[in-house]
C-alpha cells in the first residue's frame, strides 16, 4: 500500500507541480496521513476481532455452564460429520467434553471457525503496518531528493515496478503460483495507478491553469 498509493500521489502531483521541494512536501503530508489511516484502522480491525472472539469464548463457556447436553449434543453432530461414528465417537465427544477448556476451543474452531492464532495484538500488528507502510513509501520518493521532478519521477516508477515484481515473485512461492504471472500483475497494479493518477493530475492542472 505505501509503495502504491505515495507513487500515485507524486505522479499525480508532478503531473500539476514542477517543484520538488512541493512535490515532497505533499508526498511527506499524504504518507503521513497514510500511515496514521493503516495504523489505526489496523488498529481498531483487529481490536473488534479480539473483542468478537473474547465475546464468544465467553457466550460458549456460558452455553457450557447452562446447557451442556445441548452442547455436548452439538459436539457429537460436528463430529458425526466427520464420519466417527460408534464407539469411536462416543470416545471423542467424551474426551472433548471431560476437559472445559478443550471443550470450548473445540465450540469455537469446529462451530464457529474463530482460532485463536489468528488473533493478534492489535497495537503490534497496527504498528507493523504503519512502519511498513512508511519504509514502502519511502522507495518512490527518494528520487526526487536528488534529481529533476521528471527524471525522478520516471526512476520512482522504475525502481517501483522492480520492487514490487521482486514481491509478487517472492509471493508465488508461497502461493505456489507462477513467480512471472504474480509478479506481472503486481507491477500492472502499479502501472494503472500511477498513469492514471498522472492523467489526472494533469488534467486538473490544465483546467485550474497551474
Amino acid at each position: 500500500d505505501g509503495i502504491i498509493t505515495t507513487l500515485a500521489f507524486v505522479a499525480g502531483v508532478t503531473g500539476v507541480i514542477h517543484d520538488n521541494h512541493i512535490i515532497l512536501l505533499t508526498a511527506l503530508a499524504g504518507i503521513s496521513a497514510g500511515t496514521i489511516s493503516m495504523f489505526f484502522s489496523a488498529y481498531l480491525s483487529m481490536k473488534s476481532q479480539k473483542e468478537l472472539f473474547e465475546n464468544e469464548i465467553r457466550r460458549e463457556t456460558r452455553e457450557i455452564d447452562e446447557v451442556p447436553e445441548i452442547e455436548r449434543q452439538e459436539i457429537r453432530e460436528i463430529y458425526k460429520k466427520k464420519g466417527f461414528k460408534g464407539a469411536d465417537l462416543d470416545m471423542i465427544v467424551d474426551r472433548i467434553t471431560s476437559d472445559k477448556d478443550i471443550w470450548v476451543r473445540s465450540m469455537m474452531e469446529e462451530e464457529l471457525k474463530l482460532f485463536p492464532e489468528d488473533i493478534g495484538r492489535p497495537i503490534v500488528t497496527a504498528s507493523l503496518i504503519g512502519v511498513s507502510y512508511i519504509i514502502g513509501s519511502l522507495i518512490p520518493i527518494s528520487p526526487f531528493l536528488l534529481f529533476q521532478p521528471t527524471i525522478a519521477l520516471i526512476l520512482a516508477i522504475v525502481t517501483t515496478i522492480l520492487v514490487m515484481f521482486g514481491i509478487g515473485a517472492i509471493k508465488a512461492r508461497f502461493s505456489h503460483k507462477n513467480w512471472l504471472k504474480s509478479g506481472l500483475e503486481n507491477t500492472s497494479v502499479v502501472m494503472v495507478a500511477t498513469l492514471l493518477c498522472y492523467v489526472i493530475g494533469k488534467v486538473s492542472g490544465n483546467f485550474l491553469n497551474f
